[in-house]
């Protein structure tokens, strides 16, 4: 192999050792903007069910307010399950 072949394969194999770094950043990211879509999609839903039925009387007590606040908590906290729990 000459000299130019080795540099020329060198460069290649780096490019593309490089490109499949950066594909799995990219990767990455895309990832964490789709989780908080997911996350935001989720909050928007559980509060437009919360609106729909508050709204239903005519009027929004603090009652109801709490209510939304649990709703919310309970979206977007995960409960840590005990062993032997399914």
């Amino acid at each position: 192999m000459k000299h130019d072949e080795i540099v020329g394969f060198s460069g290649s194999l780096f490019g593309t050792i490089m490109t499949a770094i950066q594909a799995n950043e990219v990767l990455r990211i895309i990832q964490a903007i789709l989780t908080v879509i997911g996350l935001l999609i989720t909050i928007a839903y559980t509060i437009w069910k919360w609106y729909k039925k508050a709204k239903a009387d005519g009027k929004i007590t603090e009652d109801e307010v709490d209510e939304l606040m649990e709703d919310l908590n309970k979206t977007t906290k995960k409960e840590d399950k005990k062993d032997g729990d399914n």
